[in-house]
């Protein structure tokens, strides 16, 4: 997926679109545009609150970074 990320629904599709891998249970909680990267945070816990990260690269909609929780 390329192209620039403008919006804070398109950065929690191109999160949620990754986390599918590894998640059934997915619930978005909030994204931040911090200078050039989108800060997607989403519940992954289907039972208790789990919250992963993801930073997306704002001008070519790569993930750059992500943190799952422990």
């Amino acid at each position: 997926m390329h192209g620039e990320v403008k919006s804070a629904s398109q950065a929690t599709e191109i999160a949620a679109s990754f986390l599918k891998k590894y998640y059934f249970f997915l619930r978005p909680i909030g994204a931040v545009r911090e200078d050039a990267t989108w800060i997607v945070k989403v519940d992954v816990g289907a039972v208790a609150p789990q919250i992963a990260e993801v930073k997306i690269d704002a001008s070519t909609a790569d993930v750059k970074e992500y943190s799952f929780p422990e």
